[in-house]
Protein backbone atom coordinates (compact mmCIF):
# COMPACT_ATOMS: atom_id res chain seq x y z
CA UNK A 1 0.00 0.00 0.00
CA UNK A 2 2.69 2.24 1.23
CA UNK A 3 4.68 1.73 -2.27
CA UNK A 4 1.70 2.97 -4.02
CA UNK A 5 1.28 5.84 -2.43
CA UNK A 6 4.72 6.88 -3.14
CA UNK A 7 4.37 5.74 -6.90
CA UNK A 8 1.31 7.92 -7.08
CA UNK A 9 3.01 11.18 -4.75
CA UNK A 10 6.14 10.32 -7.20
CA UNK A 11 3.87 10.93 -10.35
CA UNK A 12 1.22 13.64 -9.07
CA UNK A 13 3.93 16.00 -7.98
CA UNK A 14 5.28 16.86 -11.89
CA UNK A 15 2.27 17.57 -12.97
CA UNK A 16 1.39 19.85 -9.90
CA UNK A 17 4.74 21.52 -10.19
CA UNK A 18 3.85 22.60 -13.47
CA UNK A 19 0.06 24.01 -12.65
CA UNK A 20 2.23 25.87 -9.64
CA UNK A 21 4.60 27.72 -12.00
CA UNK A 22 1.93 27.90 -14.79
CA UNK A 23 -0.46 29.59 -12.03
CA UNK A 24 1.82 32.02 -11.13
CA UNK A 25 3.02 33.25 -14.71
CA UNK A 26 -0.84 33.68 -15.82
CA UNK A 27 -0.54 35.88 -12.52
CA UNK A 28 1.78 38.03 -13.09
CA UNK A 29 1.26 38.60 -16.69
CA UNK A 30 -2.40 39.36 -15.57
CA UNK A 31 -1.35 42.22 -13.36
CA UNK A 32 0.93 43.71 -16.11
CA UNK A 33 -1.85 43.74 -17.91
CA UNK A 34 -4.01 45.48 -15.85
CA UNK A 35 -1.28 48.19 -15.14
CA UNK A 36 -0.83 48.56 -18.77
CA UNK A 37 -4.43 49.19 -19.48
CA UNK A 38 -5.21 51.01 -16.55
CA UNK A 39 -1.88 53.30 -17.38
CA UNK A 40 -3.48 53.72 -21.27
CA UNK A 41 -6.73 54.59 -19.77
CA UNK A 42 -5.16 57.64 -17.95
CA UNK A 43 -3.26 59.06 -20.74
CA UNK A 44 -0.07 57.92 -19.82
CA UNK A 45 2.66 56.61 -22.22
CA UNK A 46 3.80 52.93 -22.16
CA UNK A 47 7.71 53.42 -22.76
CA UNK A 48 9.74 50.16 -23.58
CA UNK A 49 11.48 50.91 -19.76
CA UNK A 50 8.01 50.30 -18.18
CA UNK A 51 7.21 47.89 -20.06
CA UNK A 52 10.28 45.84 -19.05
CA UNK A 53 9.67 47.43 -15.32
CA UNK A 54 6.59 45.59 -15.34
CA UNK A 55 8.38 42.24 -15.98
CA UNK A 56 7.40 41.87 -19.72
CA UNK A 57 10.33 40.52 -22.06
CA UNK A 58 10.64 40.44 -25.55
CA UNK A 59 10.88 36.48 -26.57
CA UNK A 60 14.36 35.17 -27.14
CA UNK A 61 15.63 35.54 -30.49
CA UNK A 62 16.22 31.32 -30.30
CA UNK A 63 13.81 30.58 -27.35
CA UNK A 64 12.49 27.72 -29.35
CA UNK A 65 16.06 25.95 -30.25
CA UNK A 66 16.75 26.07 -26.19
CA UNK A 67 13.38 24.42 -24.98
CA UNK A 68 13.32 21.71 -27.90
CA UNK A 69 17.17 21.08 -27.32
CA UNK A 70 15.96 20.96 -23.16
CA UNK A 71 13.18 18.52 -24.18
CA UNK A 72 15.23 16.26 -26.30
CA UNK A 73 17.80 16.28 -23.54
CA UNK A 74 14.59 14.72 -21.00
CA UNK A 75 13.61 12.70 -23.13
CA UNK A 76 17.13 10.92 -23.62
CA UNK A 77 17.37 11.02 -20.00
CA UNK A 78 14.26 9.54 -19.24
CA UNK A 79 15.46 7.01 -21.99
CA UNK A 80 18.45 5.78 -20.05
CA UNK A 81 16.75 6.01 -16.61
CA UNK A 82 14.66 3.37 -18.14
CA UNK A 83 17.61 1.74 -19.30
CA UNK A 84 19.18 1.60 -15.89
CA UNK A 85 16.14 -0.86 -14.68
CA UNK A 86 16.48 -4.36 -15.66
CA UNK A 87 13.01 -5.26 -16.11
CA UNK A 88 12.11 -5.08 -19.87
CA UNK A 89 8.50 -3.96 -19.23
CA UNK A 90 10.41 -1.24 -16.98
CA UNK A 91 12.17 -0.03 -20.54
CA UNK A 92 9.29 -0.13 -22.58
CA UNK A 93 7.25 2.00 -20.31
CA UNK A 94 10.37 4.68 -19.83
CA UNK A 95 10.96 4.97 -23.48
CA UNK A 96 7.23 5.28 -24.09
CA UNK A 97 7.06 8.29 -21.57
CA UNK A 98 10.38 9.63 -23.19
CA UNK A 99 8.26 10.25 -26.91
CA UNK A 100 6.33 13.12 -25.45
CA UNK A 101 9.33 15.39 -24.60
CA UNK A 102 10.54 13.68 -27.33
CA UNK A 103 8.40 14.62 -30.46
CA UNK A 104 7.20 18.20 -28.33
CA UNK A 105 11.04 19.04 -28.37
CA UNK A 106 11.54 18.23 -32.21
CA UNK A 107 8.24 20.18 -32.75
CA UNK A 108 9.92 23.49 -31.62
CA UNK A 109 13.05 22.87 -32.72
CA UNK A 110 10.65 22.39 -36.35
CA UNK A 111 9.20 25.79 -35.35
CA UNK A 112 12.67 27.26 -34.86
CA UNK A 113 14.44 26.32 -38.18
CA UNK A 114 11.01 26.90 -40.42
CA UNK A 115 9.61 30.20 -38.44
CA UNK A 116 11.77 31.75 -36.34
CA UNK A 117 14.43 32.15 -38.23
CA UNK A 118 12.74 33.87 -40.79
CA UNK A 119 11.35 35.94 -39.05
CA UNK A 120 12.72 39.23 -40.34
CA UNK A 121 12.32 41.86 -37.36
CA UNK A 122 14.99 39.08 -35.78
Amino acid sequence: MSDEIVGVVLFASIPAAIWAVSAYRHKTQKAATEVMKAMVDKGEALTPETIRALGIRPKRKHGDLRTGLILIALAIATIILGSAIPEKEAQQVFGGFAMFPLLVGLAYIGLWTFISRKNPED
